[in-house]
């Protein structure tokens, strides 16, 4: 299904870029909890984990030193060559000395940015970002706690973030789809979708232009795992519990054992 918006999708849009990491919301259950119809996130639930991302913004380069791999380019506000997932085309733009202004592209497609201002103590930031991708685009807000401070001399948004809160994402971020047809799982949202078989191969995401495939398997009655990844490496693993018209999700990236944790209700 849909990237979760809570915060992967959210932090990653937060910063302009490509997610350094994918995940998702699913699950699949017994008849009376069904997985089966639409879902809207509730995002005064969501709680995260060790969910990090560090930054060196100075000597006109930028440099994602938490993404995987480690990427920078420079820091002019002209649009860079970049070769990450989804991206082809990223540019930063120095607003003052407490805001930027991230935009990310691929080919010709503008796949969104966001302009992240730094409070004046420097201890917290703000990101209002623009999500592309979709059929509908989606915007938020991501806020973060500083956890680190950047080199002496650097923009104010260098250093380590955690994130803690993500807010205002509009419908089209929020809902998203399930269907079960016998052993057989479809997933759709705001421009992506998929269908795979309980315990099968991974599929492609329609819609994805990063290359992410997926997998869904049951782990009980009323709970089932989606596994997400790239060229054979695991990125993410998302595990859903049905209670009802409640579901509750545990997300993990896989490489670096950020979880996040959310609800979801039944539309």
């Amino acid at each position: 299904m849909k990237k979760m918006m809570t915060a992967l999708a959210a932090v990653t849009m937060a910063m302009g870029m490509t997610a350094c990491s994918e995940t998702a919301e699913t699950e699949a259950v017994a008849e009376a909890g069904s997985l089966a119809g639409t879902w809207r996130v509730n995002l005064d639930t969501a709680e995260f984990e060790n969910d990090t991302r560090n930054f060196t913004l100075a000597d006109g380069q930028f440099q994602c030193d938490s993404c995987n791999p480690p990427y920078g380019y420079a820091a002019d506000g002209e649009w860079q060559t970049v070769d990450r997932p989804g991206a082809d085309g990223q540019k930063i733009e120095i607003v003052d000395e407490n805001t930027v202004r991230f935009s990310s592209r691929l080919g010709d497609k503008e796949m969104g940015g966001a302009v992240w201002t730094v409070s004046e103590d420097g201890q917290s930031a703000t990101a209002e970002w623009t999500d592309l991708g979709g059929d509908t685009p989606v915007t938020g807000t991501t806020k973060f706690t500083r956890t680190a401070a950047g080199a002496e001399g650097s923009h104010a948004v260098s250093g380590e973030w955690a994130v803690s809160d993500v807010a205002d994402i509009n419908e089209e971020g929020l809902a998203f789809t399930y269907t079960i047809d016998g052993e057989t799982l479809t997933s759709s949202d705001n421009g992506g979708s998929w269908t795979a078989t309980f315990g099968g191969e991974p599929v492609a995401i329609e819609g994805s232009e990063s290359n992410v495939m997926v997998a869904v398997e049951r782990l009980g009655e009323n709970s089932i795992r989606e596994t997400y990844s790239r060229d054979g490496e695991t990125l993410s693993s998302t595990d859903i519990t049905i209670d009802g018209d409640t579901m509750s999700g545990v997300s993990t990236d896989a490489r670096d054992g950020s979880v996040v944790r959310w609800t979801a209700t039944r539309q």
